[in-house]
């Protein structure tokens, strides 16, 4: 599947040269990058299944990881018109890997700018409790109801498409966040609170 999309998005990216903002081009782009994140996704999840793969860890900066991966969707936010707060403490170290970590990091992130509302706030926060360290991943959102809760990390389980912004989710990306948070030895969960979400990882 990856051979074929990557000679696709080529050709996408060699047309996009020569012809310009061409808008059949353009949604050829963000197609084949939805796919190649799909796919990526499915490849973690099948690698989580089926060998059950103790995840390489060492020690590194939570804290410098996290402020790295929140920045990659700074314009993205600003783009969609969201309110953007973060509450990262500092010297935040870690034993655990630090390329997982930034891709639930980013899966939570991704899910908070698609599934709130224009004009949403979202708030990234890590901090140390005990002897365990936590980060959440909080939005406001529109009428979710509780019984969706316990599903939200169900693969292919999507929310009513009324209650988000766009339709462009997979469904398998909180999956992919619970897998592997179990992998590193955490826990993730989903609370409500009003018209706030707010996922929490705690590793």
């Amino acid at each position: 599947m990856k051979t074929p999309l990557t000679a696709i998005s080529t050709s996408a990216d060699v047309l996009a040269m020569e012809h310009g903002d061409n808008e059949w081009v353009q949604n050829i782009q963000v197609q084949s990058g939805r796919l190649a994140r799909l796919i990526t996704n499915l490849i973690t999840l099948s690698r989580l299944d089926e060998e059950r793969p103790a995840l390489e860890k060492s020690e590194f900066s939570l804290s410098d990881a996290l402020w790295e991966t929140a920045d990659s969707f700074l314009p993205l936010m600003r783009a969609r018109g969201k309110a953007y707060s973060q509450s990262i403490g500092d010297g935040l170290v870690v034993n655990s890997n630090r390329a997982a970590v930034q891709q639930m990091a980013s899966i939570l992130l991704d899910n908070a700018i698609k599934h709130s509302p224009p004009g949403a706030k979202i708030s990234l926060k890590a901090f140390r409790k005990g002897r365990r360290i936590v980060i959440e991943v909080s939005n406001t959102c529109e009428e979710l109801a509780r019984p969706e809760l316990k599903h939200l990390f169900d693969r292919f389980y999507r929310v009513d498409q009324s209650h988000s912004e766009t339709a462009s989710g997979s469904g398998i990306g909180l999956s992919v966040a619970k897998a592997t948070a179990e992998a590193l030895g955490g826990k993730i969960h989903a609370e409500l609170s009003g018209n706030v979400i707010c996922f929490q990882i705690t590793l």
